[in-house]
């Protein structure tokens, strides 16, 4: 009888410490900022980040264009000699719409989209064959995808570029392919 009160009051002591630690006021509780800070690299570039640029195995010697009328129903565009495709699933635009995708020359895997600037009610899908890329099952780095306001922001030579946003995406690893969503047409890039 006596280890039983022992007991109860051993527990009693510590649902008090517990209920106590989870205070609102807490001393150890994080403080939340009022303002996000901005970063160093968004002051020092004016909003642009510099990126690694995922490089292709193969330069490609010339631009590469493909096109197509894609309705509501949805569609498909491929560049095979890119290792690129773009699902435009259903109900992305309200109408048939003229969609254009360039694999640009070089050795950057980046691409531009048009129409240009034109925003989509449902995200499309844009899949990246890795095979053709110098990308490493290993690598440490993430894959990202990023959008460039022009084509001066790609650097071949350092095979960097400048982004005015960067969206993660999806690296599958045993098929050898990189997903990620376009919910704006403009300059796309593979980075690091």
């Amino acid at each position: 009888m006596k280890h039983l009160k022992i007991w109860r009051s051993f527990l009693l002591v510590l649902a008090s410490i517990g209920v106590a630690g989870c205070s609102i006021e807490a001393p150890t509780a994080p403080k939340v900022a009022d303002q996000p800070s901005t970063g160093l690299v968004t002051d020092l570039l004016g909003g642009l980040v510099s990126k690694d640029a995922l490089t292709r195995r193969t330069p490609l010697a010339r631009d590469i264009t493909v096109s197509a009328t894609i309705g509501r129903e949805g569609g498909r565009l491929e560049i095979p000699a890119a290792g690129f495709e773009l699902t435009v699933p259903r109900g992305a635009v309200k109408s048939p719409t003229r969609f254009t995708v360039t694999a640009l020359k070089g050795k950057l895997v980046a691409y531009e989209f048009g129409p240009h600037g034109i925003a989509f009610k449902v995200a499309l899908r844009a899949s990246q064959d890795l095979s053709v890329t110098t990308w490493r099952p290993l690598s440490l780095k993430p894959l990202v995808a990023g959008y460039f306001l022009e084509k001066s922001h790609l650097d071949q030579r350092g095979e960097t570029a400048l982004l005015a946003e960067v969206i993660e995406g999806l690296t599958i690893p045993l098929t050898r392919e990189f997903n990620g969503r376009i919910e704006h047409f403009s300059g796309y890039v593979v980075a690091w």
